[in-house]
């Protein structure tokens, strides 16, 4: 007796970790089956935003409505990101770095954003796109509908049903998942051929006013239908602007009718790496507002436009931390366009990431210590330093011929691979919440910690958009009719 006494604490975590074990993959066999239909994550939505209304309604007075709204997102901007990029903007002016301010940090509002998919703990761009833009979580890799395959529709084709002319702005190819988001309806975001057709053939693709990316192939060369959508974007938009420059975008500032950019058969090129006849996002920004300004002049019923930094996330893929970081501040630089370009009484902005990133900046470096390079003041348990950023998994450790870690220092530079603690094929996304940024009207809604299916239900309060309840309509006979948004 006394020798089974003396092992019960040996015994007692093994069988804890056993039932712990057990219990863990039950769970991961059932999924809740309301978590499939678009309905469960409307309603959700639609209570939380009415008891994020009854919070602030006595703290906050802003009757402005917003007549435009600019959504801008950083694909895979990890809190991290965004401040490695300050510190390098700092650098990159000859600071230290660490004092220096991004153009979001001059947003008044800031809360965080959960960015779990229905079947995945850290998501991927697609069920995150449905999600931000649609109000519906969804299954990983999945664009434009629920769980269950029920069609979502974005908060785009929200405004085009509220008067609205609407556009997308990305540097990934524009029928890659981020950008999708705003219009495609696919079980798999790889069907890019599909979501090109639905760009050019369906709502509410075909009646966005601006259009402005990459992934021309997915239009033309690589299609096997006998369509080219090119051209039959151009039969439908017989006074619109094709542009495939800089300078092209440029002469297209003056056409009446609606724009097509493409620059590049598939993603744009990192900014490093560009040709100067490929624009920034900042001169894309600056021309899509420009254009929806004109148009929207014309009704008064304002713009809704869809601004994607994409390249952020190829960066981190890569784990080449110094493309991810200068995408980041060519996303920045957007934002600052954006801000100068509008109206904060009458138009929202809301800045946000889909996903995060891996990405570290651990240790004890010192004030002012290269952001890209390394730090000179620690060393590892073996004496080696080690570099102020790294990755939790990626392509690339510093190992010597042994396969024991050594310094990076000798091959880091602005576009070399960033080290790694795990080796795998490609840096991977990670699941913490991600940072939401806004100004404008009814910009204190985005504070504190959010579903991230309920940004477009914000939103859609604040510029009246779709069936829920709006600032125009602030009860809709005491529930919301979810079937309406379908």
């Amino acid at each position: 007796m006394l020798l089974q006494a003396k092992r019960l604490p040996i015994l007692l975590p093994l069988i804890f970790n056993f039932i712990y074990v057990q219990s863990l993959t039950s769970v991961e066999q059932v999924q809740p089956t309301e978590e499939q239909l678009s309905s469960f994550w409307l309603s959700q939505a639609q209570d939380q935003l009415g008891e994020r209304l009854a919070r602030t309604k006595d703290a906050i007075i802003d009757t402005r409505k917003a007549k435009n709204v600019v959504m801008l997102l950083g694909d895979g901007l990890s809190i991290t990101t965004l401040t490695a990029a300050r510190i390098l903007k700092g650098q990159r002016s000859g600071a230290r770095g660490e004092e220096a301010q991004l153009a979001l940090e001059r947003f008044p509002f800031a809360g965080l954003s959960k960015t779990y998919c229905v079947d995945e703990q850290t998501p991927d761009s697609a069920c995150t796109a449905t999600a931000y833009l649609g109000g519906v979580k969804t299954h990983s890799g999945t664009v434009g509908q629920s769980a269950s395959g029920e069609r979502v529709d974005s908060v785009l084709q929200w405004a085009q049903q509220a008067g609205k002319v609407t556009g997308i702005v990305t540097t990934t190819r524009l029928t890659d998942a981020s950008p999708a988001g705003a219009y495609a309806h696919v079980r798999r975001r790889g069907e890019e051929l599909e979501i090109a057709r639905q760009l050019v053939e369906d709502e509410p693709g075909k009646s966005l006013h601006v259009i402005l990316g990459g992934g021309l192939s997915k239009f033309t060369d690589e299609r096997r239908d006998g369509k080219n959508l090119l051209t039959q974007w151009r039969e439908t938009n017989p006074n619109g602007c094709f542009a495939r420059s800089l300078k092209d975008l440029r002469n297209c500032s003056d056409a009446t009718g609606s724009l097509l950019g493409v620059f590049g058969d598939s993603h744009m090129s990192y900014h490093l790496a560009a040709s100067k006849e490929q624009p920034r996002l900042c001169e894309m920004a600056a021309a899509a507002i420009e254009k929806l300004q004109q148009k929207s002049q014309e009704d008064g019923n304002g713009y809704f436009v869809f601004i994607e930094g994409g390249r952020i996330d190829h960066g981190h893929h890569e784990t080449r931390v110094g493309y991810a970081l200068d995408e980041m501040l060519e996303f920045d630089a957007a934002v600052e366009t954006v801000i100068k370009m509008t109206d904060p009484r009458e138009t929202l902005i809301v800045a946000t990431a889909d996903h995060s990133h891996t990405l570290s900046m651990a240790g004890y470096a010192k004030r002012g210590t290269p952001i890209l390079g390394m730090d000179a003041q620690q060393r590892d348990l073996n004496g080696v330093p080690y570099s102020t950023l790294n990755y939790a998994i990626g392509k690339w450790q510093s190992l010597d011929k042994e396969g024991k870690r050594e310094s990076p220092s000798k091959t880091l530079s602005t576009t070399s691979y960033t080290p790694s603690y795990i080796h795998g094929r490609k840096g991977v996304h990670s699941g913490e919440d991600v940072a939401v940024f806004a100004m404008g009207p009814q910009a204190h809604h985005f504070g504190g910690i959010m579903e991230q299916n309920l940004l477009p239900h914000i939103i859609g309060y604040a510029a009246c958009l779709g069936s829920g309840v709006t600032l125009c309509r602030q009860e809709k006979d005491n529930a919301t009719d979810v079937s309406t948004f379908a």
